[in-house]
């Protein structure tokens, strides 16, 4: 209901202005009268009676151009804003979202693992102050870094495993890009080579 005064805004379409009406009427009574005044001239010139006419055919087609472009402009600004207003609702929303939320849990994945690749070993304090450190460094945003969401998904995937004493350790890049496997842009790169 919030929207219905933009998908309706009239119950009637769109018609010429009163101001359109008075310029219109003026401009064909004053072409009419001067055109019957030239014609009442004993020697009335054919030449100057098109010219009145062309003049006053020309201004009338101006004015209902103007009128045609209006209502283009009017319509145009219905569409556009009935597409904005779309492009925040229903599915669309939910799968922006769900992208999103994908993307920020990839890279708590992978700010863990870089930390673990660059220092070796650690605990799960160390690596939370780590990774929340580089944020900082990086970016100048403090956050709280989820470190368990992040060790879970990548002992997961046996990307990380824990040592005697509980420390995290990854396994070698090599390694674990042999276990994630290949990626969708890579299946797909691999596919138009072929």
């Amino acid at each position: 209901m919030a929207d219905m005064e933009l998908v309706l805004p009239e119950k009637k379409n769109p018609s010429l202005t009163p101001m359109d009406w008075v310029q219109f009427i003026v401009s064909v009574v004053i072409g009419l009268v001067t055109l019957v005044g030239s014609l009442e001239i004993p020697k009335a010139d054919f030449w100057v009676v098109i010219a009145i006419l062309s003049a006053l055919a020309g201004y009338c087609a101006k004015i209902y151009f103007s009128f045609q472009k209006n209502m283009a402009t009017y319509q145009n600004l219905i569409t556009q804003s009935m597409y904005d207003k779309q492009l925040d609702s229903g599915k669309g929303t939910l799968l922006h979202l769900c992208d999103d939320v994908i993307q920020q849990e990839i890279k708590e994945v992978i700010i863990a693992y870089y930390i673990l690749m660059e220092n070796g070993k650690a605990t799960i304090e160390d690596l939370d102050l780590q990774c929340e450190e580089l944020i900082q460094e990086e970016f100048g945003l403090q956050c709280n870094f989820e470190v368990m969401d992040a060790v879970q998904k990548l002992e997961r995937f046996g990307i990380v495993t824990r040592d005697s004493i509980g420390r995290i350790v990854c396994v070698p890049l090599k390694r674990s890009n042999e276990i994630i496997g290949a990626t969708t842009e890579e299946l797909v790169m691999k596919a138009r080579q072929s």
